[in-house]
């Protein structure tokens, strides 16, 4: 449209031109002293008469004419690639009637929302709550358990839901439409991008399921939109305004929820604080410098609108998604081992085994550590492979026997034949029913293995600072190696007047913190947050470690579970404390991020779904999103090959390019006469820098970075460079001739559509044999 309307532009200008010079011939006649309008002849007053009539009526077309090419660039542009975009992603949603990839996890923990079942996982919840959303909306009561490959019941309308997650990915268009439109992008470029986005088959084929990467990228999009914006209104100086502050409130909305989703959308965010830290470098050196052109009040304005907006609404938006998750989760879950003792007993159904009040010697309990790995105490049948090649101690987020723990005399009891979890005639003097206090000696039984909690001066397995901590030993090869100080914390108090007279010198579930100091050595039993490798089965690693804070709550644990049928139970149900929000708030966060560090890749097995970072800009491999016998409908998630190749040679082209353009700033053949306010400046850093930084942020960390991979992570990196060839193609095409250019994005749309025409079932889904779709393989090494 912008190619076409500038030779119309030119011809109205020529006919007014041309009205303007015969009226100043009338005016010349009229000062000769032919203004009296009677001397006129005839001939002259039809020939003016026709001059204005003629000049207001081109001007009227021009004004017409612009107003139907803005309502193409506004509305009806847009609309048609949404309508396009809905087509390709809506069509064949239904085709398989079964549970496919991850749909098994996201779909089950939208059911644990719907049943108000607690659960545990890596990611935030703004995601799930909105697959949550979409079953309540399909009149779903979560009954299903989303296993994997299995059909559909009846009572669960998956097709709606999955309606509901592609008017996501739907929606990436014409943002990306308006993106590219308000980066300043000729139509052309707009269309190839636009086309691009609508046509790139991995955010096409996620769309049509029950996933979070819908959701990511399209809060991902809007955020990138939304610094467009920004960037607008900074040039114009105009980011104090009504506008502006609306449009940083909004970004920051956006923030909030891209990181609710996942915590990939820490890397737009990264994105959009870099522009924010350029920004205000830029007030700053207009703060300081002699011509000042800011005041303080205005540059103090600048930094508290940006931290409001920038910082408090995302944090503000991240923290009410939590706080919407912890008041539906009610019940009792399956994710209840991950989560604190307190918020456990506040839930409904909790599986909390309500024992007696004090803990005693002789009892049975289960531990629980309150630092970055915020679970329980365990140990199993299994060596460390180096160092004391001793039975494992580790943390583990589910409920089972290993978890279990006696409480056992000193040594020195036990040199005298005193043991609090023998029982025998021998031993039958002994008091059962003596409370453990603080500062009390104990030794820690392994109930299943009967080996004791042991630490020595041998370095950790993963925390090489700290000392290891393994299970070692039996009561009677005991040794004071084995002996840990009990060291009272704090107490939380409960509600019931009943319980509030409880001594607090004295060992209590649920509501004591204690820490636990090694003997010999001086160091406090603690998690780390790390994972131990495959051989420690990715549980948290458990070390013996010197705190030099007493507040350090990588060294609390409290008693979870307790049973000691030597003791009596409480005359009423216990009352615990109530769970504070931002404890649990920031528990769980560290579970998390718990989590997704023991998100390794097992180099003992083949994975055939995961893929390496330098496999994803080149399609070196795609991804079977389900199971590929002959009587399944199949999927294969790849990109589409123009889009991706070319984008990938846009970022190569791209880096040289600014490598040139720095050379040819540093010899000062290209100046940018307004610094960093030169419109030209402003241009490249809008439609090539930003793009090329999204870029960059989304797929670096992947490279540098552990975790297991696969090819969906790169949706969102794909979009930025989706942007950057926008930026390549109108930069090689603008000195040629316009006509050329034209054929050469008309040929580069008709590969885009024609490509994907040609690949369209690995997306839309195959339903014969494979053999039948080999002629899809592009590489040798996609496996269809």
């Amino acid at each position: 449209m912008t190619g076409e309307s500038r030779p119309f532009a030119s011809g109205v200008n020529s006919g007014s031109e041309n009205g303007i010079m015969y009226r100043r011939k009338a005016e010349e006649r009229r000062g000769n002293g032919w203004s009296d309008r009677k001397t006129e002849s005839p001939e002259e007053d039809d020939l003016e008469s026709i001059i204005r009539k003629t000049s207001s009526l081109k001007i009227s077309s021009q004004q017409e004419r612009s107003k139907i090419a803005s309502r193409f660039v506004k509305v009806i542009n847009p609309l048609i690639l949404t309508i396009l975009s809905s087509i390709v992603r809506l069509y064949r949603i239904d085709a398989s009637p079964s549970v496919v990839w991850d749909e098994a996890h996201f779909g089950k923990f939208g059911s644990y929302y719907l049943k108000r079942s607690f659960y545990f996982d890596v990611h935030p919840p703004l995601g799930k709550l909105l697959v949550a959303l979409s079953g309540y909306l399909a009149g779903y009561d979560g009954s299903f358990d989303f296993e994997s490959s299995i059909d559909y019941p009846e009572n669960c309308d998956y097709v709606m839901m999955r309606c509901f997650n592609c008017i996501f990915g739907i929606l990436c268009t014409p943002v990306a439409y308006k993106t590219a439109v308000a980066m300043g992008f000729s139509q052309w470029t707009v269309w190839l991008i636009s086309l691009s986005v609508v046509f790139e088959m991995m955010s096409l084929t996620l769309s049509k399921f029950i996933l979070l990467d819908s959701f990511l990228l399209f809060f991902t999009v809007l955020c990138f939109y939304c610094l467009v914006n920004l960037h607008h209104l900074r040039v114009s100086n105009k980011l104090l305004t009504f506008k502006g502050l609306f449009w940083l409130s909004f970004t920051g909305f956006s923030i909030g929820c891209v990181c609710s989703v996942k915590w990939v959308g820490l890397f737009v965010t990264a994105l959009i604080g870099l522009y924010v830290i350029y920004d205000l470098m830029i007030r700053t050196y207009q703060l300081i410098s002699r011509n000042q052109k800011t005041s303080f009040k205005s540059y103090l304005a600048h930094w508290i609108s940006r931290i409001f907006t920038l910082i408090i609404i995302p944090f503000t938006v991240y923290l009410f998604c939590f706080k919407i998750h912890f008041m539906v989760l009610k019940r009792s879950g399956e994710g209840d081992g991950s989560v604190s003792t307190l918020l456990q007993a506040a839930l409904e159904d909790t599986k909390l085994l309500d024992g007696p009040r004090t803990v005693a010697y002789g009892s049975m309990v289960t531990l629980r550590s309150q630092g970055l790995s915020p679970n329980l105490l365990h140990s199993h049948p299994h060596l460390y492979p180096e160092g004391s090649q001793q039975q494992q101690i580790t943390t583990y987020g589910y409920k089972d026997e290993n978890n279990n723990f006696l409480i056992e005399f000193d040594l020195e009891s036990g040199l005298r034949g005193e043991y609090a979890t023998y029982e025998n005639d021998e031993n039958s003097t002994v008091d059962h029913t003596r409370p453990v206090k603080d500062g009390d000696v104990v030794r820690l039984v392994h109930n299943d293995s009967g080996c004791l909690l042991h630490s020595h001066p041998i370095k950790a397995p993963v925390l090489k600072s700290a000392y290891e901590v393994s299970c070692y030993s039996d009561l009677e090869h005991s040794d004071e190696k084995d002996e840990w100080i009990v060291e009272i914390s704090k107490q939380e108090v409960s509600p019931d007047p009943f319980f509030q007279s409880e001594a607090q010198d004295e060992l209590h579930p649920i509501s004591t913190n204690f820490r636990l100091k090694h003997k010999v050595l001086g160091c406090y039993l603690t998690t780390t947050g790390y994972a131990l490798p495959s051989w420690g089965y990715k549980q948290g690693e458990v070390v013996c470690k010197y705190a030099v804070f007493s507040q350090d709550k990588s060294t609390w644990w409290n008693v979870e579970d307790h049973i000691n049928s030597a003791l009596p139970l409480p005359e009423k149900e216990y009352v615990p404390p109530k769970p504070r929000f931002w404890k649990e708030f920031i528990l769980l966060n560290y579970a998390m991020m718990a989590s997704n560090n023991a998100l390794l890749p097992d180099y003992d097995k083949f994975d055939r779904l995961s893929s390496e970072w330098w496999e994803w800009p080149i399609l070196h491999s795609g991804l079977r999103m389900c199971g590929w016998a002959a009587s399944e409908v199949k999927f294969f998630l790849i990109g589409n090959p123009p889009v991706t190749w070319f984008s990938t040679l846009a970022l190569v082209v791209f880096a040289i390019y600014s490598l040139v353009l720095l050379l040819c700033y540093r010899r000062q053949t290209l100046v940018f006469p307004g610094g960093v306010f030169d419109e030209e400046w402003n241009k490249f850093i809008l439609q090539g820098i930003f793009p090329f930084l999204g870029w960059l942020l989304h797929f670096l960390p992947f490279v540098v970075m552990g975790r297991v991979k696969y090819l969906h992570h790169y949706v969102p990196a794909q979009y930025f460079a989706i942007f950057v060839s926008g930026f390549i193609m109108e930069v090689s095409l603008r000195r040629i001739n316009r006509h050329l250019s034209h054929l050469i994005y008309f040929v580069s749309y008709v590969m885009i559509i024609g490509v994907f025409w040609k690949l369209k079932p690995l997306c839309f889904g195959m339903n014969l044999h494979s053999s039948n779709y080999g002629h899809l393989r592009v590489l040798e090494t996609w496996m269809v």
